[in-house]
């Protein structure tokens, strides 16, 4: 009877639908059932995991990466339709809505400068835990909570004035936490909409798969990083996406405004300065430039209301100087050099690799050729890369905007990257931050095998 019953179906199914319908309509339910998966890990990720439970972050963090690859490779661009997965990508950002995050406690220093400017303060004079006596703020249990969860009580703001603006604008919503917390997410979830949207047109423009688009719309380090912890390195991805675009329709005036964006938000899009030497030439690259040079002094006037550049500067130092986390090449030379001093040369090496990766982005910008704006793009990711690996701190969001562009190019060193770094995220399994030796060697062995992969390849 049972047989009767399956013989019954398959000729019901083969009247009704052919082969290949039939092979769409399973591959549909697969990408279905692999986007609920995937919704329902971030809910549980956003929600239910500490990030001292590590394990569970990682078996979290590895099913939704599964779950990404297969939606992107399995199924491909023509099982998701253009609507249809960007409706998915909002939905999984939308996921972490009213969380906590998790992984980060930047956040707590976002609303503390933001509130500083509510009030009519400059957040870049003054110390937060000093800022009460010399402001004469009413402290209360909201700013309690702020200053004593935040992670920089001892240091100027090292953010930006774009940055302030929109910490100025969460804060609007009042001494509320949640209300904070829901208002930036929101600024954040649509400045990466806009990212879905550019890198769709650019797609259209350079006549690329679509697959390049779901990329970057599903990956759960984007996802995690921007919606769930609140980075803004999603709106420097913005910039420079509107700068690369603006350069294929050799529109130079939008393309300094996207440049611009991205340097005012975080000084690290500076990187890029050189390669437009390469990219422009003539009348427009003199346009370029001054336009650039005029906006970005423009959105950094602020720093010198009050001298607080001087702050703002201070910070940078002592972050250039003092902080260490998730380095490769720095580790290494750190590790030699201590051997023989006896201690952490952290004071000079992560200077001296900045002045290296500088002299290497200069060697490298000599010998790119930028033809095109496939050409622009590649080079992007490349500098961030040669950037990112001389590095004193690594932190995973810091991929982000090298992550975003590398998907419009046959690069994907960024992709295995952005699922190895969020191995990093062990060092918090303790109170005290405690990096895993092991998981770092994993997390670069597997990053440089990669690269020396390519590189072989490319010589053959």
């Amino acid at each position: 009877m049972i047989s009767i019953k399956r013989v019954s179906l398959i000729v019901f199914i083969d009247k009704f639908f052919s082969i290949a319908e039939i092979s769409i309509i399973v591959l549909i339910l697969k990408a279905t059932v692999f986007g609920i998966l995937f919704v329902l890990t971030l809910l549980v990720l956003g929600y239910m995991v500490p990030r001292e439970d590590f394990v569970m972050q990682l078996i979290g963090y590895v099913i939704a990466f599964g779950s990404y690859l297969l939606l992107v490779f399995e199924f491909e661009y023509r099982v998701i339709g253009l609507w249809s997965g960007i409706v998915g990508a909002v939905i999984l950002r939308m996921v972490f809505i009213v969380a906590l995050p998790e992984l980060s406690d930047d956040f707590y220093r976002y609303f503390y400068d933001g509130q500083l400017l509510r009030n009519g303060i400059n957040p870049y004079l003054y110390l937060p835990h000093v800022a009460f006596v010399e402001t004469g703020i009413v402290s209360n249990a909201y700013w309690e909570m702020l200053l004593t969860q935040m992670n920089s009580p001892a240091y100027f703001s090292v953010y930006p004035p774009l940055h302030q603006v929109i910490f100025w604008i969460s804060a609007m919503s009042g001494e509320n936490l949640l209300y904070n917390i829901v208002t930036i997410r929101f600024i954040i979830i649509a400045f990466d909409i806009l990212n879905i949207f550019l890198i769709w047109k650019i797609t259209q423009e350079w006549k690329v798969s679509n697959q390049v688009l779901w990329l970057y719309a599903f990956n759960p380090l984007v996802i995690i990083e921007i919606s769930g912890n609140l980075h803004l390195e999603g709106i420097v991805l913005t910039g420079l996406l509107l700068s690369i675009y603006a350069f294929s329709k050799k529109k130079q005036f939008s393309s300094s405004l996207g440049w611009s964006l991205a340097v005012g938000l975080k000084l690290t899009p500076l990187i890029i300065g050189p390669l437009w030497l390469k990219a422009w030439k003539g009348k427009k690259l003199i346009s370029f430039l001054v336009v650039s040079g005029l906006v970005i002094l423009i959105l950094l006037i602020p720093l010198t209301i009050g001298n607080g550049a001087v702050g703002f500067l201070e910070s940078l130092r002592l972050y250039q100087r003092n902080f260490e986390f998730n380095a490769s090449i720095y580790y290494f030379l750190r590790e030699i050099i201590s051997f023989f001093l006896g201690y952490n040369p952290i004071a000079y090496l992560g200077p001296a690799l900045n002045l290296v990766a500088f002299f290497g982005i200069l060697g490298f910008v000599y010998f790119w050729k930028v033809d095109k704006a496939e050409d622009l793009a590649e080079g992007i990711v490349l500098l961030y890369l040669i950037f990112l690996l001389l590095q004193p701190v690594v932190h995973p969001w810091y991929l982000i905007p090298a992550f975003g562009i590398s998907v419009l190019t046959k690069n994907r060193v960024f992709l295995i990257w952005s699922f190895l770094v969020f191995l990093s995220y062990a060092a918090y399994r303790y109170p005290e931050v405690k990096e895993s030796w092991l998981l770092l060697g994993v997390e670069y062995g597997v990053l440089f095998g990669y690269l020396g992969y390519k590189i072989s390849r490319a010589y053959q």
